[in-house]
């Protein structure tokens, strides 16, 4: 590797680092954004009730504009796509959007508990950042599939079984399965009007499709059981994320 190849692969380096710590800023405000929902929406004073009906009113308004926006930023990503320009914005957008809708749903719906987890949920978003600009994309593939089954089995514990919020996770966990095989099938190329790398050529893709059907199986398997097995396997799942992350790690030795 010459001077010019080292200094470009630095600079690409920076610049990936440069985008994660901005995911985690992003985290850092919206966790911020939690603990004031959290304190006047969920542990608000009796003489602070005006502000609840308020915080109320503008979380449904959260949860469909964000929706919105979420589904309109994806329309724009796939037209941008198409003629071969940048999705950054578009898809960045609806992250924002997703997100929005996701935490503002759960606090209507399941209050101090719901609240207690997305704590923990805005945590694994900014990981998921790190990972996906730090590591390996197939980890990222991996870590998201098994990220959304540990919340799939949150909503089949605390939603006492079968949901709608579980049947979209399972559905976007078989989206990301579908990724998978047909980057597997273009030996990890997007082929749009200009073919974007994803994946790096000959990758792995046993430990992608084993996480993302590992994560079905154990949803499944929790809806037919009931909420206690769906309690345990919140803590199998946390263990293959922590058994990807090593794994990942070593390989980038």
């Amino acid at each position: 590797m010459d001077k010019k190849q080292r200094e470009a692969r630095r600079h690409q380096e920076d610049v990936a680092l440069t985008r994660a710590l901005l995911w985690i800023a992003a985290a850092v405000v919206l966790e911020g954004l939690l603990v004031l929902v959290n304190r006047f929406y969920i542990n608000y004073y009796l003489d602070e009730i005006e502000i609840v009906v308020v915080l109320q009113s503008v979380l449904k308004g959260i949860r469909i504009g964000g929706l919105v926006l979420a589904a309109g930023a994806l329309v724009w990503a796939v037209l941008r796509a198409r003629l071969s320009q940048k999705v950054v914005l578009p898809l960045l957008l609806a992250m924002a959007g997703g997100a929005l809708t996701i935490c503002s749903h759960v606090v209507l719906k399941y209050k101090s508990t719901g609240m207690s987890m997305l704590f923990w949920l805005v945590v694994a978003w900014a990981v998921l950042g790190v990972i996906y600009y730090i590591y390996q994309k197939e980890f990222f593939l991996s870590a998201t599939a098994t990220g959304m089954s540990v919340l799939a089995l949150w909503f089949v514990r605390y939603a006492n079984g079968a949901s709608y919020e579980v049947a979209l996770i399972l559905v976007a966990i078989v989206l990301v399965l579908a990724v998978a095989l047909f980057l597997k099938k273009k030996d990890g190329v997007l082929p749009f009007k200009t073919p974007v790398q994803f994946l790096t050529p000959g990758c792995s893709y046993g430990v992608v499709l084993a996480s993302c059907l590992a994560s079905l199986v154990v949803v499944i398997a929790a809806l037919a059981v009931g909420a206690t097995a769906a309690y345990y396997l919140i803590f199998v799942m946390l263990a293959w994320i922590f058994a990807l992350f090593v794994y990942y790690t070593v390989k980038m030795m």
